[in-house]
């Protein structure tokens, strides 16, 4: 297909996906951060690590399987609809249940991971429709894409905001949030423009309905190291997920801090992670002709890193500054890999095989990395940490500082194993 050189984008396509995008951040918005707020408060703070765990384990097989479907069966945009659907049923099972005043651990895992279980490919699905319909108009993803992810940052933090200043963000309210925002979600992407299918037929084994095309990738060095890769970078983004709202909310408990804007808007402090997030991904196509893929990797690396270290010696005091600017750290890191890696994944596979593609990478982020690196990571907050009963609600309180500092080191090892091991193709 020729590259349409001369002109930009249909208007029109683009505001849509930019709107499909919005909504699909925003459903995530309404529970990734919050989630472990909610569950160290009713107790739940020793095991936030096994519900991240879960979102991990559906990763390991639900992004491949949905992704070689919409490769080679359904229509991408269908089989989001039908997933956001699924997910919003289950995530308003589990609110019901909390409805109840019944907080024991499988009445709330149960149905949230089965919700997870539905909502996990949906990150890469989206990505697969965004790709194909903009190769449809003949434009370069690496240029489009960005500027439409942008979008779904914006929704996310407006997601954030709405948990924060609607005081849920210690409540079973904010799953009643996410259930009705999935099923806003599903209907509008039953209004979206066909991207069809890779149109190739494909095997009916088991081996392949687990999206075996995408595991072929692995026999390519480059691939096999990149994914490898990748599953370090999930576990940093999941520390920070899980973890550092309820590190904030400790400092309600020091006296030292009680003037502090910071303390009590813990979800809107973290928005500000979303903020420089939405900032930095406009710097991706910039960076990534001067620099080179490799470089903006070792970048990511490196800002985890600043971030967990900012997150140790940070306080809502005299340290106000660290924490803010750890959440500048948390754009830099989060687009320098996460969104970089999608376009990279896009850019060194075959058309039949790039949603299988896309959905081994978000298997290797967000299963491998969130499974077995979130239950490593729970383990760690466990050392350092402990569960409070203070007027009736929990708080996680203890040697946050040692925490981080292990996390810092991780990410730098992180660094380390990118520079000397990784190398990126220079045709």
């Amino acid at each position: 297909m020729e590259t349409n050189v001369g002109s930009g984008m249909d208007s029109v396509l683009k505001f849509r996906l930019s709107l499909m995008v919005f909504l699909e951040y925003a459903v995530w918005g309404t529970y990734l951060i919050s989630i472990g707020m909610f569950l160290a408060s009713v107790g739940l703070g020793g095991r936030i690590g096994w519900f991240f765990a879960a979102q991990g384990i559906t990763s390991l097989f639900m992004p491949a399987l949905c992704g070689i479907i919409a490769d080679r069966y359904m229509r991408a945009d269908r089989l989001l609809s039908l997933c956001h659907l699924l997910s919003a049923v289950f995530m308003g099972i589990a609110a019901l249940s909390c409805s109840r005043g019944d907080y024991g651990f499988p009445n709330i895992f149960i149905p949230f991971s089965s919700g997870v279980l539905f909502f996990v490919p949906t990150i890469s699905l989206s990505n697969t429709v965004c790709f194909r319909l903009i190769e449809g108009q003949g434009r370069d993803s690496a240029v489009e894409f960005p500027h439409i992810r942008v979008w779904g940052t914006i929704g996310f933090i407006c997601s954030m905001w709405a948990v924060n200043f609607m005081g849920i963000s210690t409540s079973y309210r904010q799953l009643v949030f996410r259930a009705v925002m999935g099923l806003l979600m599903a209907f509008y992407c039953l209004s979206l423009p066909s991207c069809g299918r890779a149109g190739r037929s494909a095997g009916q084994d088991l081996v392949s309905a687990m999206g075996y095309k995408g595991f072929r990738l692995f026999r390519r060095r480059d691939m096999a190291l990149f994914f490898l890769l990748s599953m370090g970078f999930g576990v940093c983004l999941h520390i920070s997920n899980g973890f550092a709202g309820p590190f904030l909310d400790s400092f309600a408990l020091d006296d030292r801090y009680a003037g502090s804007l910071l303390v009590g808007n813990s979800m809107f402090v973290l928005s500000l992670s979303q903020i420089s997030e939405a900032l930095c991904v406009l710097l991706i196509p910039l960076c990534i002709r001067k620099a080179g893929m490799k470089k903006v990797f070792l970048a990511a690396a490196l800002a985890w890193m600043v971030r967990y270290l900012l997150l140790a010696f940070g306080n809502p005091g005299g340290g106000a500054w660290m924490l803010i600017l750890s959440m500048v750290m948390y754009g830099l890191a989060f687009d320098f890999f996460n969104v970089a890696s999608s376009i990279y994944v896009d850019k060194n596979t075959s058309p039949e095989r790039r949603a299988s593609a896309q959905g081994v990478l978000v298997m290797m982020t967000s299963g491998f990395g969130a499974s077995a690196g979130m239950i490593a990571v729970q383990y760690v907050v466990n050392i350092f940490t402990y569960s409070q009963n203070v007027g009736g609600r929990f708080y996680t309180l203890g040697n946050w500082r040692g925490a981080w500092l292990v996390f810092a080191a991780f990410a730098l090892l992180l660094y380390i194993l990118m520079k000397l091991f990784f190398k990126e193709k220079t045709d």
